[in-house]
């Protein structure tokens, strides 16, 4: 498994996302932030951009990237879950 940062800036004020936060929550995460969410997966990170993709309007901005062991954070909710035994980097 490897931790995935998804965030997202959605440009469409009062539209239904509840399809993204649906697809999101499906995998063990932590959402630590307004747009910014943490998942535990063995999937790509192409591979979860383009299943956003579909669930997004085409001027919303998607971005993934795997997060390795070295990170750093203040006041940071996902912090404790990033650190719990088992998690791969």
């Amino acid at each position: 498994m490897s931790i995935v940062l998804v965030t997202y800036d959605l440009k469409q004020p009062g539209r239904d996302y509840a399809p993204v936060h649906r697809y999101l929550r499906a995998y063990t995460h932590c959402k630590g932030l307004e747009s910014v969410w943490l998942l535990d997966t063995q999937r790509s990170t192409s591979d979860i951009r383009d299943d956003l993709k579909q669930l997004v309007d085409s001027n919303d901005v998607v971005f993934v990237a795997k997060i390795q062991r070295d990170w750093a954070a203040s006041n940071y909710s996902c912090g404790s879950w990033l650190n719990e035994k088992g998690r791969n980097f």
